[in-house]
């Protein structure tokens, strides 16, 4: 998926992004889990790194239930597992049964990327609060996108990767939305103009699709196996089943 394609899809409409259905053969079931204590002072979910794999893990790195997420940034259906999910999740996090690893994927192309430059412009310990808040405002901030004008879209064609991403990120309001958060405006600016940032996105959304077989988001794997689940209770009560209990 490189930078072309990511442009045509700049406008793309803004209905719920499609839910793959996972194969769920191989999906873990077991016996209740012990609860595991985070290190003295702290709690799991604030125990936050970068992946190998472009993601962001949250939780006890050693968590016998490992659940990944892939997820748009523009993705309505995404926002909604993380308002519906968040304050739950985080109670099975601390658990210290289950860790959760974010790994951003590009559905509607280069749209999702100034948000997700902007959520981990502060380093990893804020990539998971700045993408709840980016949901949480998704609607005021992702409909601003009707502001690209055609000659914008006409001047894209010559920009470089960052110069669209700074465009995108000034006309939908994300560079003020991350200044109200401790993100300066030149911050946020070189950001948004990280080449090296951007590819990585690229790179984790195709071996997204390549490896993993996502054609949609949100999409779930828990230890290795797909989930046919797109709503946080669906999710859930795989958790659950697994031993999050």
């Amino acid at each position: 998926m490189r930078i072309k394609t990511l442009i045509s899809t700049t406008l793309a409409v803004l209905a719920l992004a499609a839910c793959s259905g996972g194969d769920t053969a191989g999906a873990p079931k077991g016996e209740p889990i012990a609860k595991v204590a985070a290190p003295a002072g702290t709690a799991w979910v604030d125990v936050v790194s970068k992946t190998e794999l472009g993601g962001y893990k949250m939780g006890n790195p050693d968590a016998p239930l490992k659940l990944v997420e892939y997820g748009a940034i523009t993705c309505p259906g995404c926002a909604q597992f993380s308002v519906q999910s968040s304050e739950q999740l985080h109670e099975i996090v601390n658990s210290g049964r289950v860790s959760l690893e974010f790994r951003p994927f590009l559905i509607h192309g280069i749209q999702d990327v100034p948000g997700f430059l902007l959520a981990q412009c502060s380093g990893p310990e804020a990539f998971f609060p700045l993408t709840d808040q980016l949901y949480a405002e998704q609607p005021t901030w992702l409909s601003k996108i009707s502001t690209v004008t055609e000659a914008d879209q006409q001047a894209m064609q010559k920009m470089s990767p960052g110069q669209i991403a700074t465009l995108l990120g000034t006309k939908m309001g994300l560079i003020e939305f991350v200044k109200s958060r401790g993100i300066s405006e030149d911050q946020a600016k070189a950001c948004l103009s990280d080449k090296a940032a951007i590819d990585a996105l690229i790179k984790t959304t195709e071996r997204g699709t390549k490896d993993d077989g996502v054609t949609g988001t949100p999409f779930f794997i828990l230890n290795g196996a797909k989930l046919d689940a797109s709503s946080w209770n669906q999710v859930k009560t795989k958790l659950i089943e697994a031993g999050a209990r």
